[in-house]
């Protein structure tokens, strides 16, 4: 079955690659021979507008040669149109009479007359040539420049957008493919498996889903007809074994079968992590289309009169966001355990989506902070309920596995999102953006309502509410705070304080547009999804998880000095690459290590409220991030926010190796002692 399916998706995988290539070189080579054309249109746009003006002093009787104020006019198109790197007007012999920034050209290019407008590259510059002619006399010729290496570098960026896209939409086609082969092939099997173990037990009393989507589960159809028939044929059997008396004769010698009564139709179901996988990376796609932009968006709300710094200011919508998720997350899981992952998912989806649409028509800070609220709300109980859901789907051997699971699923959705989000932003506008999001959001709701079932068989747990004494009990395990407060939340505080809120802003102050933002800040997802399965894999098989957490704190930390030391986007680029490694190796492997150190409190509180305390107190991180960072670049600028953050992630990972090394010590003495 595995094999089936890999060939399937290394079939699919490659066709995808291929087209997705040859689809790319063709947009490549549209936009390199239909750029510069469409450029000098622009330029041509503009020198009209200029030649309008001097036809108009023409007309008045002003002599070419002797009009005033011609330079100090092409300074102020210029400074309209910074493309433009000089403007020359020249008479009908080819003297140049009026320039503006031309004689401080390095290498000048050779400008001739021309009778009709004409646009090419001449020297380093791309030229374009238009005549001057008035009352049917050709009196001069206007040029305008480019550098040709600005058309190059449009060109260039261009590419670089399709190639992000290209890897976006490999990653979107690999999580739908993983999703469509599960539901048509994998998911289709196991439950005709268990259909036919139960028919072999005589349990005639369950049918199999309708075949949504072709291919094994054709087979349903003719195994739903056979069961409806026997236990039509047992109804009617009971009914004239009523009539004769012989009821509980019959009840006697059909006593190992099981038939459902008349009416009923229950459906096995099958369940798989899955199922649920490709609707959560939808949901955090969604979300995190504004990931690049959104300290930018937010920054248009601000006013000197709110009497806050400006890089606070920018920061309390993502610390608001980070509070509510957090807030949310305990009594979200215990409304999932009770109304099941289905219903909580779709709630949790249809409040992100009304949050994000609300969010892109914000008119004040006040506004948004209201909406991010709300839309955190959806996301808290979609976030949970998707864990929950992966966690009671995967076998406790394989617990870290399972965790990297989910989180290379957030992060290629988080990774897509920000990666797309940053190019539809330069092209659509931040509140469009974020308002197809919102429809994105409601999609992945579409996705559960239609596809994800719940298990007929699956037992019900009976979940205890959250006390304060959970809490309590919790806070004075010593290696549960230290796990949580200088493992979890220092990562938090470097992923949102730095990736989050000052990458971004940081980008935009170095010159780079949106769609470069989106592209750098992708390499964090990028290393997360292509390390986490594998450390999550040598975590289960070496053990000694507690290494792998300080290696993962120590690389954060270095991370962070990076970009101290190599102010460039080039070094913020190894700096995000780095931190996305870190946490790959240090943060899959935490909530397994407080499982098997803290086992006497994890029994004591039970497993799922550990869970949910951990994520709560974690999520502090996620809140005190902007925070820190924003009073850090008030205080320090970006450089001393940076080495901030490094240092603070350098001591928390230095102060866990220590705690963890004395824990062990006292552990041996005590064995030792007994």
């Amino acid at each position: 079955m595995k094999q089936l399916q890999m060939r399937l998706v290394l079939l699919a995988g490659g066709m995808l690659l291929i087209s997705a290539l040859f689809l790319s070189w063709l947009a490549l080579q549209h936009f390199d021979e239909d750029l510069p054309p469409e450029m000098a249109r622009t330029v041509a746009a503009v020198s009209y507008s200029v030649t309008g003006v001097i036809e108009k002093a023409d007309h008045y009787g002003v002599p070419l040669a002797e009009m005033v104020g011609v330079e100090a006019f092409f300074a102020a198109v210029r400074k309209d149109n910074p493309d433009i790197a000089y403007m020359v007007l020249s008479d009908a012999q080819g003297k140049i009479i009026y320039q503006n920034a031309y004689d401080a050209l390095e290498q000048k290019p050779d400008l001739r007359n021309v009778t009709e407008p004409v646009s090419q590259k001449v020297g380093a510059y791309f030229n374009t040539s238009v005549p001057l002619i008035f009352k049917h006399h050709h009196v001069g010729t206007l040029h305008l420049g480019q550098r040709s290496e600005l058309v190059e570098q449009q060109v260039q960026e261009i590419a670089y957008d399709v190639m992000t896209v290209l890897l976006v939409a490999s990653l979107i086609a690999l999580e739908l493919m993983r999703f469509v082969l599960t539901f048509v092939i994998a998911s289709p099997i196991d439950v005709t498996h268990h259909f036919l173990t139960r028919i072999r037990q005589g349990d005639f009393s369950y049918y199999l889903p309708f075949d949504h989507l072709g291919g094994v589960g054709q087979l349903s159809a003719q195994f739903n007809q056979i069961v409806a028939k026997l236990n039509l044929r047992y109804q009617t059997l009971q009914q004239r074994a009523g009539q004769a008396g012989l009821a509980d004769l019959l009840q006697q010698r059909l006593a190992a079968y099981q038939f459902h009564v008349p009416g009923e139709r229950r459906t096995l179901y099958a369940t798989a992590v899955d199922h649920i996988r490709w609707p959560f990376f939808l949901l955090i796609f969604a979300d995190s289309l504004s990931l690049s932009f959104f300290p930018v968006y937010v920054g248009q709300f601000y006013s000197p009169a709110m009497g806050i710094s400006k890089n606070i200011v920018i920061g309390l919508p993502i610390s608001i966001f980070m509070f509510t998720w957090a807030l949310s997350m305990p009594w979200a899981g215990m409304w999932s355990d009770r109304v099941g992952h289905r219903t909580a998912f779709i709630t949790g989806a249809v409040l992100t989506t009304i949050g994000l649409i609300l969010t892109a028509c914000a008119q004040s800070l006040y506004d948004l902070l209201l909406w991010r609220s709300f839309t955190a709300l959806g996301y808290g109980l979609v976030f949970i309920t998707t864990q929950s859901y992966v966690a009671s789907h995967t076998p406790i051997a394989q617990r870290t596995r399972g965790m990297a699971v989910f989180l290379s699923c957030f992060f290629a959705g988080s990774l897509s999102g920000s990666a797309i989000g940053g190019i539809l932003a330069d092209r659509l506008g931040n509140s469009s953006t974020i308002l197809l999001s919102g429809l994105l959001s409601a999609a992945s709701a579409l996705f559960v309502l239609r596809f994800l079932h719940s298990n007929p068989d699956a037992s019900v747990v009976a979940k205890k509410k959250l006390s304060i004494n959970d809490f309590k009990s919790l806070l004075k395990n010593k290696k549960f705070v230290v796990i949580t407060f200088l493992a979890a939340v220092p990562a938090k505080i470097a992923l949102t304080g730095f990736l989050y809120y000052s990458v971004p802003l940081y980008l935009k102050l170095l010159g780079n547009n949106q769609s470069t933002t989106g592209r750098v800040m992708m390499a964090y997802g990028l290393a997360i999804i292509v390390l986490s399965p594998y450390v999550a894999k040598m975590a289960d098989k070496i053990g000694h998880l507690r290494w792998f957490v300080s290696i993962g704190g120590y690389a954060a930390a270095a991370a962070m000095f990076i970009i101290y030391f190599f102010d460039s986007t080039a070094g913020l680029l190894a700096s995000i690459t780095l931190l996305g490694i870190a946490h790959a190796i240090g943060v899959s492997p935490q909530l397994a290590l407080i499982n098997d150190f803290c086992k006497e409190v994890v029994e004591e509180v039970g497993g799922g409220t550990t869970t949910g305390i951990f994520r709560l107190i974690e999520r502090l991180g996620n809140v005190l991030g902007p925070i820190i960072a924003g009073v850090l670049i008030s205080q320090f600028g970006f450089n001393g926010a940076f080495f901030g953050i490094g240092l603070v992630s350098l001591i928390c990972a230095t102060c866990f190796t220590v705690m963890f090394f004395l824990f062990e010590r006292n552990q041996t003495r005590a064995a030792f002692a007994g």
